[in-house]
């Protein structure tokens, strides 16, 4: 005779999707999808639970900076507040002032910057001489 006669095994199938299933909701788990193209960087992450006057993007010191942030507010459990910030290095090629960003219907934040190939050229740099240079006889 089981423990639990009419219960279902504590770590069955159904309750290792459960939990899958709650991670991939966990309200504050924010993953990135960054794309580094030839012409193109990209970043899209979840931002569903914050409005556009949430979110603030910007670049400062060769890094995109992304925060959101909003204060309490009441939902079905109760009442939360959520806050995070994420920086990603803005990759060589990219230009600060060039970087976009969007917000979608569906909460998906979309922040792109057009790359241009950097274009390396030898350069020859002339030696200055100091002082007097004895000449050879």
């Amino acid at each position: 005779m089981s423990f639990w006669p009419t219960a279902k095994p504590l770590f069955g199938d159904e309750m290792v999707l459960r939990s899958i299933d709650w991670l991939e909701n966990f309200p504050w788990r924010n993953e990135a999808t960054i794309k580094k193209e030839k012409d193109k960087y990209s970043i899209c992450l979840h931002a569903k639970d914050f409005s556009p006057d949430d979110i603030t993007v910007k670049t400062a010191d060769g890094f995109i900076v992304v925060e959101g942030k909003h204060e309490e507010k009441k939902d079905e459990d109760g009442y939360i507040s959520r806050h995070f910030v994420r920086r990603y290095a803005l990759p060589e090629g990219c230009k600060p002032e060039s970087v976009e960003s969007r917000l979608s219907s569906d909460g998906i934040l979309t922040i792109t910057a057009p790359r241009k190939p950097v274009v390396r050229r030898d350069t020859v740099i002339p030696v200055s001489h100091e002082g007097s240079v004895k000449s050879k006889l």
